[in-house]
């Protein structure tokens, strides 16, 4: 089955929720804010074509390491448009383009 999340219930452990990093940037951060809440888990590193980087954690906790999962989405997130110039050109666009239908709506009245 496809899945999208970097998350999936522990194979063995019912009540275990083990977390997938490609990155040992994004592992080490996840680690650091799990440690940080004072949260249990359990790592592991499985290097085969690629390395990757498991924590097991309770479901109990679900709450808090979701929090700190997206946190380290967040920090290591990539912007859409990466070019500053064609951003702004984006978004100056889609300013004119508005003012234009405002002007045109307040003027047709």
């Amino acid at each position: 089955m496809f899945n999208i999340t970097n998350y999936s219930d522990h194979p063995t452990r019912i009540g275990y929720t083990v977390y997938r990093f490609f990155e040992k940037e994004r592992a080490d951060y996840f680690e650091e804010l799990l440690k940080k809440d004072g949260l249990y888990f359990e790592s592991s590193i499985e290097e085969h074509e690629n390395t990757l980087y498991l924590y097991g954690v309770r479901k109990g906790d679900s709450k808090k390491t979701m929090n700190a999962n997206y946190l380290v989405s967040a920090k290591f997130r990539n912007k859409i448009i990466p070019n500053i110039y064609l951003r702004w050109g984006v978004i100056i666009f889609f300013i004119a383009a508005l003012a234009i239908a405002i002007i045109g709506a307040v003027l047709k009245t």
